[in-house]
């Protein structure tokens, strides 16, 4: 499952379900590479995101409002605050702007044709190549069974181009409790704003909806190149295995790179 995506779903995971339940969400993924299990463990205000391999990649901490990445090769970790994710989109958004700047120095005197292969090589980076299309979510009107859910399909496009599609049921199918959605609410907003800087709402975009509809998907079919991904939910009250949301012994602690000014 996309990084992005399964962070996403940990927090929503975190804020949603009812803080003294141990919950489990579980995640199956498949794309063209075959298909993959990960869990989503939420016990005291906690939230853990373990990998296929059972490994914990993420924990957060609604009450210290801290995120912690490990990172298992190097058997390392790093503290995540809302002001070191503030800084660090303000540096890649400085950073993008010089990247940008420097290749359209770099075009000028390309044809017309070379420059078209650029914008589709580099994408968003190249001068021209971030789409401008306005992202809407549509009610399809169409409605499924999964997972013993009956759910409603709802669509984030671009434009015309379909960017996922997510089939919804109410929070209350769920088991979920409904006073967290403010403190969620207001987390995602922050998160909106740090993928703003960096050039990308839409993976938000979807969750801030749901909130606001007080709804959770049991299915999400993203679409990328050409290629689909999709991530089928369950949810369970089940304890929360011993240390998942643990720091392994003998992990060292690293400080969040500093972004330099452009």
């Amino acid at each position: 499952m996309k990084a992005k995506s399964l962070v996403a779903l940990a927090v929503l995971s975190t804020l949603s379900l009812g803080v003294n339940a141990d919950s489990l969400i579980t995640v199956v993924s498949q794309d063209v590479d075959g298909s993959e299990t990960s869990k989503i463990y939420v016990a005291s205000g906690k939230t853990a995101a373990v990998n296929a391999r059972g490994q914990t990649d993420f924990i957060f901490d609604t009450k210290k409002n801290l995120a912690i990445a490990l990172n298992h090769d190097d058997q390392q970790y790093v503290h995540v605050d809302a002001e070191q994710m503030q800084k660090m989109a303000e540096g890649l958004g400085q950073m993008q702007q010089q990247m940008q700047s420097m290749m359209e120095q770099q075009m000028q005197g390309m044809s017309e044709e070379e420059k078209a292969q650029m914008r589709e090589m580099m994408g968003g980076l190249m001068p021209g190549g971030q789409s401008k299309e306005k992202v809407s979510i549509k009610e399809t009107g169409k409605s499924d069974k999964i997972n013993g859910y009956n759910c409603k399909w709802i669509n984030l496009n671009r434009g015309d181009e379909l960017l996922s599609e997510a089939c919804v049921v109410s929070v209350k199918d769920v088991d979920m409790a409904e006073e967290d959605f403010a403190t969620l609410i207001g987390f995602l907003d922050r998160m909106s704003e740090f993928a703003s800087q960096m050039g990308d709402n839409d993976e938000m975009m979807l969750n801030q909806h749901l909130l606001g509809k007080k709804q959770v998907p049991v299915q999400i079919k993203d679409y990328e190149d050409g290629e689909i991904e999709v991530s089928t939910l369950s949810f369970a009250q089940k304890a929360a295995p011993k240390g998942v949301f643990a720091i392994p012994e003998g992990y060292q602690q690293m400080k969040m790179p500093e972004m330099v000014d452009y």
